[in-house]
């Protein structure tokens, strides 16, 4: 009897966790996530009271996000809400003097304005130096995996968009998710 009830505990224990506890753990890591409480998004004592804005637009990042590490994500690390957020309800933002000042120092060895702009918000953003990417000397040659990687990014650009709304529309850029590393965060250190 007694190894029964022993078996019974082991196999109780070993279950997959329920769907509330999925639930639970779900809203835990947002709420850690925007570095809010569950009444940011929700009506206390009335969880699935979807009336606050705020209740329909988390439920839309988590689309996002399901899309993003479904779609230009695929094979990548999975993204979550704190990979942006940090403990912010707003994703950081590059400040302006982190990515003038690159373009400053290397105003010489642009083509263009557009790729004077674009490849200093891209060393701001990841904390890198433009030889992370390119070979010394030819800037066009694919050699470099984070090279080709640029290219396997560039999708988010179009999917973000999808699950805005155009008066909340985002201007979104890669520092969003890296905020100057050169692999963004994933969950809370």
């Amino acid at each position: 009897m007694r190894q029964l009830l022993v078996g019974i505990v082991l196999i109780v224990a070993a279950a997959p966790l329920s769907a509330q506890d999925d639930i639970n753990a779900r809203m835990k890591a947002w709420s850690t996530a925007l570095g809010v409480t569950c009444a940011h998004c929700h009506v206390v004592d009335a969880w699935t009271d979807a009336s606050k804005p705020t209740y329909d637009f988390a439920q839309r990042m988590h689309h996002m996000v399901d899309a993003l590490n479904a779609g230009p994500l695929k094979g990548i690390d999975p993204i979550t809400c704190w990979t942006c957020h940090r403990g912010q309800t707003r994703p950081a933002r590059l400040p302006v003097a982190a990515w003038q000042s690159i373009r400053d120092q290397h105003v010489g060895e642009f083509t263009s304005p557009n790729a004077a702009l674009a490849m200093s918000v891209y060393s701001a953003s990841l904390g890198v130096e433009c030889s992370h990417c390119h070979e010394p000397g030819s800037f066009t040659a694919p050699t470099k995996p984070a090279y080709g990687m640029v290219a396997k990014m560039l999708p988010i650009f179009d999917e973000i968009p999808k699950h805005f709304e155009q008066s909340r529309m985002p201007n979104t850029q890669c520092y969003m998710c890296h905020q100057g590393k050169r692999i963004p965060e994933r969950r809370p250190k």
